[in-house]
């Protein structure tokens, strides 16, 4: 098993927005995705959060990345201005 972290900065009024859009609608593309095993995103309430993806193979977990970007890209843009802060590894 491989997991990701991804750590968020944003302003702390679009952390629900970014949280539901994330849970609701990139999970349902990692559930698509090959060796993909679970997903979660955590809003601390501060302008602050992390989605956390586990999968079979670090393989799977890397390709995942490109989904991520996209994703990001199409529907977070404008609450998501910076990358996020990875952390992967065997879990």
């Amino acid at each position: 098993m491989f997991g990701i972290i991804r750590l968020y900065t944003y302003e702390k009024q679009h952390g629900q927005t970014i949280a539901e859009v994330s849970r609701n609608e990139f999970q349902e593309i990692l559930k698509q995705h090959d060796g993909f095993v679970n997903y979660h995103f955590i809003d601390s309430g501060d302008g602050e959060g992390a989605s956390m993806a586990i999968f079979t193979s670090k393989e799977a977990a890397e390709a995942s990345t490109f989904l991520a970007g996209g994703f990001v890209h199409e529907r977070l843009a404008d609450l998501l201005p910076n990358p996020p802060r990875v952390i992967e590894g065997e879990v």
